[in-house]
C-alpha cells in the first residue's frame, strides 16, 4: 500500500469532515423545501378547485334560473298542457312558444337553443344559431335524459355540432296535477361560457371530466379524449366533484416550477460544498507547512539513527507548535538513552559470556545426583528408615521425569505415576494427608498429553486447600478432545483475582494460603502450554467453597507398549 505524508491523510480526512455536514444540511433543505413547496402547490390547487367549482355553480345557477322561469310561467304551462293533450298541436300556440324561445335565446348570451321535448318526443323548439324554429342541425340530436331528477346536465363529447354546447334539461310539471309528466325543457348553452371555470393561474390547468371524458379544456385537442392521457409525472393532479352537475373538476399543476426550485438548491449547496472544500485545502496546505518542515528534520535525523549516528539532536524551535516541541525533545532524549543502553549491552553482553563460562565450569552431571540419592536410599535402608527411602525415591522418580525429555508430551499414565510421588512428598513435607482421587478412564491412560500439564493445577489446589481437604483429578475424552478437570475443597479464589491468576508471577494474596512457596509462574506456563495445543481453560471458585479446573485440549491416541 502506498504511504501517505501528513498532509494527504489530513485532507481526505477534513474533506469527509466537511462534507457531512453539508450533506446533513443539504438533506434537511432539501426535505424542507420540498415540503414547504409541495404544500404550498396544495394549498394553491385546493384554492383553484374551490374557485373553479364556485364558477361552474355561479354559471348553472344563470341558466338553472332562465329554465325555473320558463317552466313556471302560467302561459308555458297552458301551452304544454294543451299541446301534450291535443293529437296536433295548433300552430298558433306553437308558433307562440317558439317566439317565447327566440326572445329568451336573443336576450341571454350564450343560450344557442331552447326545445321543449312533449312526452310523446315531440319537439318545439328554437335554434339561435340557425335562427329557425323549424329546421336545425343539432337541436334534434340532444339526448333527452333518461332520469327521474328534476335537473341533469349533460355535455357535448364530439364536435358534431357548429359550436360545443352544454344542455341542462328540467322537467315541466302541471302545478295543477303534479302527477302529470308534460315533458322536458333542454336549455343549450355555449361552451364557451365555462371559460371562468377553466380560467386558473400560471403552470396550471383545469379539465371538465363527464363519464371519464374530457368535454372542458383550453386545449381544445383533448376535448373528447379519455381522462387517462392527463396521467402523467410532470404534473400532480387534485380533483373536485361538482355536485349538481356530477362533472368532475380536474387541476393539474405543473411540476416544473418545483423541479426548477429544487435544482437551484442542490446546485447552491453544491457550489457551496466546492468553496469550503477549496478553503479547507488551502488552510490545511497553510497550517501543514511548518508542522511539514519540523517533521521531515525528525525523519532525516531518524534516518541518521540507522547510520550509527546517536549523537545527533534535534534542534527546538520556538515557532513550532508545543507537540512538535515535545517530539523533538523526546527524540534527543531517546537517542541519548539508546546510547548508554548499547554500552550497557555490550557491558551486559561481556558480563553473561563470563556468567556461562562459570556455569559450565560449575555444572553438575545429573547422573552424579541420581547416584548420590541412590546411596543415601541405600543407607537408609540399612538403618531401616524406610519412609526415608520412600521418600527418597520418589524425588528420584520426579528429578528423572522432569529433566529427562523436558518440555515434550507424555502419557496420562505416566503424569499419574508422577503426581502420586509429588502428593507423596508434599504430605510429608506439610505433614498431613492429602486426600488425592483420579477419575481417570482406563482407554484414556495411552493419550499423550504436554509434560507436567497436571502439576500446577495439582499444585494451586494444595497451595489453597483447607487442612486435611482433598484433590479430585478427573478426565474425559471424546473423539476430538479429552477434558482434564481438577477440583478442590479449599478456600476458593476471590473473585477480583480470578482474571488475573494466569498473569506472571501473580499470586493470591499469601495470607490465604500454605506457605509452601512458589513464583507465580506454573498457572501462566500451563496456560500458554493449553494455548499452544489449541486448547482453553475455565476455573469456577467460590470464597470458602473450593476451586475448579476444567481444561480442553485436543489429544493423540497411541497404543501403550506390550
Amino acid at each position: 500500500m502506498k504511504k501517505k505524508n501528513l498532509r494527504q491523510i489530513l485532507i481526505p480526512a477534513f474533506i469527509i469532515t466537511a462534507c457531512i455536514p453539508i450533506t446533513i444540511f443539504t438533506v434537511i433543505s432539501q426535505a424542507r423545501l420540498k415540503k414547504s413547496t409541495l404544500d404550498n402547490m396544495n394549498n394553491q390547487a385546493e384554492a383553484d378547485l374551490q374557485k373553479s367549482n364556485q364558477c361552474l355553480n355561479m354559471t348553472l345557477d344563470k341558466y338553472e334560473t332562465i329554465l325555473y322561469d320558463i317552466t313556471t310561467a302560467e302561459d308555458f304551462l297552458n301551452l304544454a298542457v294543451t299541446a301534450k293533450e291535443s293529437a296536433d298541436i295548433m300552430e298558433t300556440d306553437a308558433y307562440n312558444m317558439r317566439s317565447e324561445f327566440s326572445h329568451i335565446c336573443n336576450r341571454n348570451q350564450g343560450v344557442d337553443g331552447i326545445q321543449l321535448v312533449l312526452a310523446d318526443r315531440k319537439r318545439i323548439f328554437y335554434d339561435r344559431l340557425s335562427s329557425s324554429s323549424v329546421n336545425s342541425s343539432w337541436i334534434e340530436k340532444v339526448a333527452v335524459p333518461e332520469t327521474e331528477e328534476m335537473l341533469s346536465y349533460t355535455m357535448d363529447q364530439e364536435n358534431e355540432n357548429p359550436e360545443r354546447m352544454f344542455h341542462i334539461s328540467r322537467k315541466v310539471v302541471n302545478y295543477w296535477d303534479i302527477s302529470e309528466d308534460l315533458g322536458e325543457v333542454i336549455l343549450s348553452v355555449d361552451a364557451d361560457e365555462l371559460s371562468s371555470v377553466l380560467d386558473v393561474g400560471k403552470g396550471s390547468e383545469i379539465y371538465l371530466i363527464d363519464d371519464g371524458r374530457i368535454v372542458g379544456a383550453e386545449n381544445e385537442k383533448l376535448l373528447g379524449r379519455t381522462e387517462d392521457i392527463l396521467e402523467t409525472k410532470r404534473v400532480s393532479q387534485k380533483s373536485i366533484t361538482n355536485t349538481r352537475s356530477g362533472w368532475k373538476i380536474v387541476l393539474c399543476q405543473s411540476l416544473s416550477e418545483y423541479q426548477r426550485a429544487i435544482r437551484e438548491q442542490i446546485v447552491f449547496w453544491l457550489l457551496l460544498a466546492v468553496a469550503v472544500l477549496l478553503v479547507f485545502v488551502f488552510l490545511i496546505y497553510k497550517v501543514t507547512e511548518p508542522v511539514m518542515v519540523s517533521v521531515n528534520e525528525i525523519v532525516d535525523a531518524m534516518k541518521n539513527l540507522e547510520k550509527d549516528n546517536f549523537r545527533e539532536k534535534l534542534a527546538i524551535k520556538e515557532n513550532d507548535s508545543i507537540e512538535i516541541q515535545k517530539i523533538s525533545e523526546g527524540f534527543n532524549d531517546m537517542t541519548e538513552r539508546i546510547y548508554h543502553l548499547i554500552g550497557q549491552v555490550k557491558q551486559s553482553a561481556l558480563e553473561q559470556k563470563n556468567a556461562e563460562i562459570s556455569a559450565l565450569e560449575a555444572q553438575i552431571d545429573p547422573h552424579f545426583l541420581y547416584n548420590i540419592l541412590d546411596t543415601i536410599n541405600w543407607k537408609a535402608i540399612e538403618n531401616e528408615q524406610y519412609e526415608i527411602s520412600e521418600m527418597l525415591v520418589a524425588l528420584a522418580e520426579i528429578l528423572r521425569y522432569a529433566i529427562n525429555d523436558a518440555g515434550e508430551l507424555t502419557t496420562i499414565e505416566a503424569e499419574k505415576v508422577w503426581l502420586e510421588k509429588y502428593i507423596l512428598l508434599q504430605q510429608e513435607k506439610l505433614g498431613e494427608k492429602i486426600e488425592l482421587i483420579f477419575k481417570i478412564p482406563e482407554e484414556l491412560e495411552t493419550y499423550k498429553i504436554h509434560k507436567m500439564l497436571l502439576q500446577p493445577f495439582v499444585e494451586n489446589a494444595i497451595k489453597y486447600n483447607k487442612e486435611n481437604g482433598w484433590v479430585h483429578v478427573s478426565l474425559n475424552a471424546d473423539h476430538k478432545y479429552f477434558y482434564l478437570k481438577v477440583a478442590d475443597s479449599g478456600i476458593g479464589i476471590p473473585k477480583e483475582d480470578t482474571d488475573h491468576i494466569f498473569e506472571r508471577f501473580f499470586r493470591v494474596d499469601k495470607s490465604h494460603s500454605r506457605e509452601i512457596g512458589g513464583t507465580g509462574l506454573g498457572l501462566s506456563i500451563a496456560r500458554n502450554a493449553v494455548v499452544m495445543h489449541r486448547g482453553a481453560i475455565k476455573v469456577y471458585s467460590e470464597p470458602g467453597e473450593g476451586t475448579t479446573f476444567t481444561v480442553r485440549i485436543p489429544l493423540t491416541y497411541i497404543k501403550r507398549e506390550g
